[in-house]
């Protein structure tokens, strides 16, 4: 999947979890600031993006993500390549 899509599903992800217009996040979008991203959400998110790349998330990594880009960065270095 290039970085791209996966922008773009962590994109449609956040908002779906956090009930936002997909449009309004950026790849500069503040989590916690800009999209009103609270500790018991990133749980959340982090199952859904688990679930969707189909690996695991480290906590250490959703607490310390703090763009949209973040997270998009660690998922591409990390996923699974087939």
């Amino acid at each position: 999947m290039a970085d791209v899509n996966i922008e773009q599903t962590v994109k449609e992800i956040l908002a779906k979890q956090l009930n936002i217009d997909v449009s309004s996040i950026t790849i500069s979008s503040r989590l916690a600031e800009d999209l009103g991203l609270d500790s018991f959400g990133a749980v959340e998110i982090a199952f859904a993006l688990e679930e969707t790349f189909g690996f695991k998330i480290s906590d250490d990594a959703i607490y310390t993500a703090k763009t949209v880009q973040d997270i998009v960065n660690y998922i591409a270095t990390q996923k699974p390549q087939k």
